[in-house]
């Protein structure tokens, strides 16, 4: 069997995790499977041969060229063509609705999945978030996708309900994040007396108009502000890249004491960070994810539905601070999360939801 992984890549840390998620169950479950991937700026050549991807040829000239090459030559050299493709895993986590717009969702499956379909490629859509779905050209493109695949599951009940309102078929199923099967790994010489509270910071807090600079900035400034005076000691943790970087250097450019700010290359490691933490302050989805399946609490801030849908899933609505200069909500959550005996209980009941969410996977 040759499967073909799209939509996870090196660089954003969430789809890493996922990347690696999907590598080791299918691993697992089907040792003597193919897994390609296509070379890109986000999972180069090196990345992919670390671990144990082969090449899939992505365009109609290198499948052209491929096809003139003996298949057990071109295999033992790591390349594989589109039409021995079996199964299509896509994981894009976030990639189809209205905020990517129609053209998106064809580019990245709509333009491809009939002639998959066709090929008797299985298509399956890994657990993500969907929707919302209300321009006519992206439920057009939607409709194509949903008669092609085989399988599509949906995060949580808010992205089943959009991708349903456009098709509803038996292949729509509702699954969890899958990025809870992984287990984090603790950096050798990582002090959590010292790196007490994470502050997960992401640009597209911005970027995506959910809120403007100075009012994140702003927040972000409170929050440290707030965990230092309930005698807590809070870093930047940095979940993905160079504009999430920027922005912890700026609100740390207008503090009298700047907060140590981390870079982990190994969304493993980053992980492992995150479960030794006393609670985080986040605004990366996966960050979140990471910290509810350790049982670590979280003040989470987002810019689409699918955090306010996480924390319902883990039981712990009261995590989401939906208006940034709500800073009195804020402060109650912040004192409640500095009280041992609240965090403990809270972990346990996030633990129990995680169980839950791990058992017959």
């Amino acid at each position: 069997m040759i499967i073909e992984l799209r939509g996870v890549d090196f660089i954003n840390k969430g789809a890493e995790l996922m990347l690696r998620a999907i590598l080791e169950k299918t691993r697992e479950r089907y040792p003597k499977a193919v897994i390609t991937m296509q070379k890109g700026a986000n999972s180069n050549k090196e990345k992919l041969a670390q671990n144990g991807i082969k090449f899939k040829l992505s365009t109609q000239r290198s499948n052209r060229i491929g096809q003139l090459i003996p298949s057990f030559l071109r295999h033992f050299a790591g390349y594989y063509l589109d039409k021995e493709i079996d199964v299509v895993l896509d994981g894009s986590g976030f990639a189809f609705g209205d905020q990517w717009g129609a053209p998106y969702a064809e580019r990245r499956m709509g333009a491809h999945i009939e002639k998959w379909h066709t090929q008797g490629k299985k298509i399956i859509l890994l657990a993500q978030a969907f929707g919302p779905f209300e321009s006519p050209d992206i439920k057009n493109v939607m409709e194509k996708i949903i008669n092609n695949a085989d399988l599509i599951f949906t995060r949580e009940e808010e992205s089943d309900k959009y991708l349903k309102g456009v098709k509803d078929r038996d292949t729509i199923v509702q699954s969890p994040d899958f990025t809870n099967l992984i287990t984090g790994i603790l950096p050798s010489g990582f002090d959590p007396l010292t790196h007490q509270v994470a502050i997960v910071p992401n640009y597209k807090m911005v970027a995506s108009k959910t809120s403007d600079e100075n009012s994140y900035v702003s927040f972000l400034k409170h929050c440290i502000a707030q965990t230092i005076k309930l005698g807590l000691k809070p870093y930047f943790l940095i979940h993905e890249g160079v504009k999430d970087l920027d922005f912890a250097l700026l609100v740390n450019k207008e503090l009298e004491s700047p907060i140590p700010v981390l870079q982990n290359d190994c969304p493993l490691q980053i992980k492992g960070i995150i479960g030794s933490t006393k609670f985080i302050i986040c605004s990366r989805f996966h960050g979140v994810v990471s910290a509810l399946s350790q049982g670590i609490p979280c003040v989470v801030t987002g810019w689409s539905h699918k955090y306010a849908m996480l924390l319902k899933d883990y039981g712990f609505e009261e995590g989401l601070i939906a208006n940034l200069s709500d800073f009195s909500s804020v402060d109650t959550l912040l004192a409640k999360l500095k009280d041992p005996d609240y965090r403990l209980n809270i972990s346990s009941n996030l633990k129990k939801r995680a169980i839950y969410k791990n058992s017959g996977r």
